[in-house]
């Protein structure tokens, strides 16, 4: 019995049941969690997606259980040499908040199907298992167990490349740390934790809060520097902010818009971490800056959203809104309904997304169409309905942003004239007097005005030259 083999077992364990740290280390790491990565350079996995058959607690009927569990193997291939042997979809009745979730028949089953593949990690694709799941599932297959924060978690601290997003996933291992610390709380007397005593784990408390206060001076502090370095460049005028499922096509869209030779498109889930930056001209003459924000995914923990707030700021500071989607994913519905209740999370209700999202239907070269007339199809990959999106966004730039059109006359010399195109305002050629060029210009009543500043600046310094 199961039971029996439990018992058997706890005496020999000296490790968690976490898929990243062994519990000795446990302390190394609160003094720096930037070091959360996995131990393992290659590990074969046992995926199991554990289908709620009824009750309160049942995904979305647009949730497709096939189709999430393709995502969870989708997101073990984000891993370099990470692999799955097998994969199955367990159903289980009302909720995943049994200790080990299943019964003991359907565990038997489970551990028979990893010895068969040879599977050497256990992946759940919950949300987040709690310690004692951990603990149990842990004791039971004797492997590393994963779930979908800890899996994430790892494919965040692989790729994060800059400062910021190095700090924001620091910053999201916390309330995991945390959760482990309660645990070991309760286990300190046990004979799988001899070596934590009360005030171990009291000390270890103490240290990891004031770990995440550093953290978060030192995030506050990389993003005001970040802010500084883009203003350096200039990168002003209305904002644009692109979100969307992850791997969706959002930096194939700004790629498209801007014509940015820095953005390289991958396809891989989370590509994109950290919000970058990057320029485009409007039809009528408008600059605009395009923010490249991470993917949303299906049950993503609130926590590790909420550490990544400096970057979702670009969307909820944002004139406008364009939500891609990938038409030709089967599973694009219920993709969509998360983008929908994240950006909603962000604080965006219903009325302000009529008036500031764009929705977009991407990969209509491979057949794909969402059926909503208000949406714009486009292809990334050949460019199809590019230039009808660009309108829309010209429209709705300028419906949001307040800008009207001026007349606005200068003489031929005037260095304001260098000023009015380098900051996008112009539109058409300009008409010539005898003395003057008339220009046609969009600008918003700030802008206006800080032209007029400009350009008494401009005439202050010619006249004490």
């Amino acid at each position: 019995m199961l039971s029996r083999r439990l018992t058997t077992i706890l005496p020999s364990l000296r490790r968690s049941s976490s898929a990243i740290t062994p519990i000795e280390d446990l302390e190394e790491l609160i003094r720096e969690p930037s070091s959360f990565k996995p131990q393992w350079s290659h590990l074969d996995f046992l995926v199991v997606h554990p289908r709620i058959r009824w009750g309160p607690n049942s995904p979305s009927t647009l949730r497709d259980p096939k189709l999430q569990l393709e995502e969870a193997i989708a997101l073990i291939g984000t891993m370099p040499d990470y692999r799955v042997a097998n994969s199955v979809i367990v159903g289980t009745d009302y909720n995943t908040k049994r200790a080990r979730i299943w019964g003991e028949g359907r565990l038997h089953e489970l551990m028979t199907l990893k010895e068969e593949s040879r599977a050497t990690a256990l992946m759940v694709n919950v949300q987040r298992l709690t310690a004692m799941q951990q603990s149990e599932l842990f004791s039971l297959f004797r492997c590393p167990i994963f779930d979908r924060f800890n899996l994430v978690l790892s494919i965040f601290s692989l790729y994060a490349k800059d400062e910021v997003a190095r700090l924001q996933i620091a910053l999201a291992q916390v309330p995991y740390l945390r959760q482990r610390l309660n645990r070991l709380r309760t286990e300190s007397s046990s004979v799988l934790l001899p070596c934590w005593s009360e005030n171990a784990v009291v000390h270890s408390e103490d240290e990891l809060r004031q770990r995440e206060q550093w953290l978060r001076k030192r995030l506050n502090e990389a993003v005001e520097k970040e802010k500084k370095e883009r203003s350096k460049h200039s990168l002003r005028g209305p904002s644009v902010a692109v979100v969307g499922y992850t791997n969706a096509g959002k930096t194939s869209l700004i790629k498209r818009l801007t014509g940015s030779s820095s953005l390289r498109p991958l396809n891989r889930l989370f590509a994109t971490l950290h919000t970058s930056e990057h320029s485009a001209r409007l039809g009528s003459g408008r600059v605009i800056t395009m923010a490249d924000t991470i993917g949303f995914l299906y049950d993503l923990p609130l926590d590790l959203l909420a550490s990544f707030d400096a970057t979702l700021a670009h969307v909820i500071h944002s004139d406008v809104i364009l939500h891609i989607r990938d038409v030709s994913n089967p599973d694009w519905r219920a993709q969509d309904e998360e983008v929908v209740k994240t950006l909603e999370r962000l604080g965006l209700d219903e009325e302000d997304r009529k008036g500031r999202v764009i929705t977009i239907d991407n990969k209509i070269d491979k057949g794909g169409w969402s059926g909503e007339e208000s949406a714009w199809r486009i292809s990334c990959a050949s460019g199809e309905g590019m230039r009808e999106l660009i309108v829309e966004v010209d429209r709705m730039v300028r419906m949001r942003t307040g800008v009207r059109g001026r007349i606005i006359s200068l003489p031929f010399s005037s260095p304001s004239i260098q000023y009015l195109y380098r900051e996008g305002f112009v539109v058409g050629e300009p008409v010539s007097t005898d003395t003057h060029l008339k220009f046609q210009v969009n600008m918003t009543d700030e802008e206006f005005q800080r032209f007029k500043s400009f350009s008494k600046e401009i005439i202050k310094t010619l006249r004490t030259k």
